[in-house]
């Protein structure tokens, strides 16, 4: 069966915002005398900020976090293949979602591509978070989409945990090869999609 109905994830899947997320995480940790000898790319990766608050700190480092992350974050781009492969989908009759776990913003960063998409969910709606399907199971619900047509597509564990737990396939975008074949399919850079 073709695939119609794309769910995307937002940051280090449609959008490489990584490395200022990471900026201002490591400033926010400075300022609060947060100390992690791991690798906190890899942690934001596998889990999330919020888990890395939950962790080592607490919900002021978290709303710290944020504003300095919206301050030092000025209009990032899309990796440079999305464009074009949105468009295309669209193009053939397919559909584009986004399920984010970023605020308002979502919209702001996606500007005129805005109108690739059917629908942006963004943590403003208050679905549970992913892994939790709730959000994916909103979206086949309201738009009748066949789960044999559907993927979600992330670049963490929980993107993909998510689409498992709605029963929809699932697409990894793994640049540094750290998470095994736990998806469906999985890409290394856009260009393989």
């Amino acid at each position: 069966m073709k695939l119609r109905n794309y769910i995307w994830d937002f940051d280090g899947t449609l959008f490489d915002t990584y490395p200022v997320m990471l900026q201002a995480l490591r400033q926010v940790m400075k300022n609060y005398s947060i100390e992690y000898d791991g690798d906190l790319e890899d942690f934001i990766k596998r889990y999330s900020i919020r888990k890395f608050a939950d962790d080592y700190a607490n919900v002021s480092f978290l709303e710290s976090y944020h504003q300095v992350e919206h301050e030092l974050q000025k209009m990032p781009k899309f990796y440079p293949e999305i464009p074009a492969i949105l468009k295309n989908i669209v193009v053939q009759g397919g559909q584009n979602f986004v399920l984010s776990h970023r605020d308002h913003t979502t919209f702001e960063y996606l500007g005129n591509s805005k109108k690739f998409f059917t629908e942006i969910i963004t943590s403003e709606e208050n679905f549970a978070r992913k892994p939790n399907p709730e959000a994916l199971n909103y979206l086949i619900d309201k738009y009748g989409l066949e789960r044999a047509e559907t993927i979600m597509v992330g670049d963490r564990p929980l993107d993909i945990e998510a689409g498992k737990n709605a029963g929809i396939l699932t697409l990894l975008l793994d640049e540094n090869n750290i998470f095994g074949n736990i998806a469906d399919r999985k890409i290394r850079k856009w260009s393989e999609f």
